[in-house]
């Protein structure tokens, strides 16, 4: 049996390994501190070794060093996880022949892809066109579900509520499962148990505290005739959902407002937190960019700032832009349909971002859009939501969250 040793602080991360690598028949050895890894290493002799680089720096070259000086170890094959690494460690690590270094948080089909060329196992990573995102605001674990379901993500999707759980320390977490998006059928049924399962796991979770918004017949024939799923509420209304979710979170005076990044946007602060897992998954990133397709975008916006922030964003998935400081520029080219997505901010003098949205859906134009706007009030955000806009989110944020809901999009588009 091939195995394979983990230095890594993360035990989410651990747990979600194991229970991958040994449904391949290959065993996890986990290094707890200096002298057990090293201990490990020399013993066990493993075929991989991943380390997470976030831990003490020192520590972890101590390992590396003493790794090297073994003639029988000196050859293993390593992987660094790491969120950053500055130049000169990076120049410093190449003395002791890391095989790579794997960006966190982990996209994990990027990870078992690098580990299939060195252990020479398939893992066979179900390529099911599958958005499926979880993010926490106010203790509420919000997750996204579209275009299909993916076995892998839905495995994954386990292991990130209770990476959820323990950073934001929610005792009893209410969830709500949004997945508008999705029409299943029979042949789904494995998935979508699977899916319940997984999301059910964790002791704290209650059916009570747990809604999903749906409007697929076969979605809630399945839940309603399972026992196993008494208690959870089906709703078909996001608005209301919403608001039960909310009323026993907010207070009555913060009832008029709905933070719209809780449903559509990233939460920021998770990266702070030490978010080890992503939902993600590389190819993903990859295939939109290197599909060939020359995909448009238009950023409408009045603030020239802006403008050129998403401008220069979107490069990175070779886009080209169009900019237009009003709805009344917007408007004429706008209705074209040639455009793959749209940025349109809200509050612009003239033609504002409500009047345009009026505009293209009067015109019949099924082009993806995203608002990004400051406006936060719980009205305008459900007006919006309600002209089928795909997201809505708060200034001001950073480009990688942007990058990561125009990819979103343009992947349920194509």
């Amino acid at each position: 049996m091939k195995q394979v040793l983990l230095i890594d602080d993360s035990a989410v991360f651990r747990d979600y390994l194991k229970e991958k690598l040994e449904s391949h028949h290959i065993g996890l050895n986990i290094g707890l501190g200096q002298l057990d890894s090293i201990s490990k290493i020399r013993s066990i002799m493993p075929d991989l070794i991943i380390i997470d680089f976030t831990s003490s720096r020192n520590f972890l070259l101590d390992v590396l060093e003493m790794k090297r000086k073994d003639p029988n170890a000196r050859d293993v094959p390593v992987f660094l996880l790491a969120q950053k690494i500055e130049k000169r460690e990076i120049v410093r690590l190449s003395e002791y022949g890391i095989k790579k270094i794997i960006s966190k948080p982990l996209k994990i089909d990027q990870l078992l892809s690098e580990m299939t060329s060195i252990l020479g196992i398939d893992f066979d990573i179900d390529e099911t066109p599958c958005i499926l995102e979880a993010r926490v605001n106010d203790n509420i674990i919000f997750i996204e579900i579209a275009q299909g379901l993916n076995r892998d993500k839905i495995d994954l999707l386990k292991f990130r509520i209770r990476e959820l759980i323990d950073l934001y320390n929610i005792p009893y977490p209410k969830i709500l499962v949004m997945m508008t998006d999705l029409s299943l059928s029979f042949v789904d049924a494995p998935n979508l148990e699977l899916l319940m399962n997984n999301i059910t796991s964790s002791v704290n979770i209650k059916n009570r505290n747990l809604k999903i918004l749906t409007l697929d017949s076969f979605i809630r024939e399945f839940l309603c005739g399972n026992k196993e799923y008494a208690d959870i509420q089906i709703v078909t209304d996001l608005t209301k959902a919403i608001d039960s979710l909310l009323k026993d979170v907010l207070p009555t005076d913060d009832a008029s407002t709905l933070i719209s990044e809780r449903i559509l946007s990233v939460d920021e602060t998770q990266l702070k937190k030490g978010s080890s897992l992503e939902m993600r998954f590389r190819s993903e990133v990859e295939a939109i960019a290197s599909s060939g397709r020359d995909i448009r975008i238009a950023v409408v916006d009045d603030d020239v700032v802006i403008r050129t922030v998403l401008t220069k964003t979107f490069q990175a998935i070779k886009a080209k832009v169009e900019q237009f400081e009003s709805g009344d520029r917007f408007l004429p080219q706008g209705i074209t349909g040639k455009f793959d997505l749209v940025f349109l901010d809200l509050m612009m003098p003239g033609m504002n971002g409500f009047e345009v949205l009026r505009n293209l859906r009067a015109q019949g134009v099924q082009t993806p859009i995203i608002v990004l706007s400051a406006v936060s009030q719980r009205e305008a955000v459900l007006k919006v939501l309600s002209t089928g806009v795909k997201s809505y989110m708060i200034k001001p944020l950073k480009p990688d969250t942007i990058l990561k809901k125009t990819i979103e999009v343009l992947q349920t588009a194509f």
